[in-house]
């Protein structure tokens, strides 16, 4: 019949292309993250803006200031479930055996993205905490 079939190229190309393809799909899920982080932080820098009139002139009237904290803490947990995507995917970043073009980039923002998740965690909780410690004093004054 002839001389078996000799699969080596093959399988040397398949262990040069496994690593391309897991990078591949590394970039792929730090684009959906990045289109999610800018999404949200879109979100959470609007609430913000309008749950700071919930203490300052003209302020909001206390149902509005409920529904404006409802949201926030969502989006705070959605910040903080993205924050740990983001956690994940630096992880994987350093782990990964090809470097391509942009990879140093993708690794700075993706760093930039935590440090942004966690500055807004942070804003929202300060004011989340200025409003319960307004809402004790409100008790405290009518009790």
């Amino acid at each position: 019949m002839g001389k078996p079939l000799n699969l080596n190229p093959l399988l040397r190309l398949r262990d040069y292309c496994k690593p391309l393809v897991k990078y591949d799909k590394w970039w792929d899920e730090t684009a959906i993250v990045r289109e999610k982080f800018d999404q949200l932080m879109r979100e959470i820098k609007h609430l913000l803006l309008h749950y700071q009139y919930c203490f300052e002139e003209p302020r909001y009237p206390r149902r509005v200031c409920k529904k404006l904290r409802r949201r926030l803490e969502a989006h705070v947990k959605g910040a903080q479930k993205l924050l740990a995507r983001v956690e994940e995917l630096i992880r994987e970043g350093e782990d990964l055996n090809v470097r391509r073009r942009n990879f140093g980039h993708l690794m700075w923002r993706l760093a930039w993205m935590r440090d942004g998740l966690l500055k807004a965690i942070e804003e929202t909780s300060k004011l989340m905490t200025k409003d319960e410690a307004r809402e004790t004093e409100g008790v405290i004054a009518q009790g």
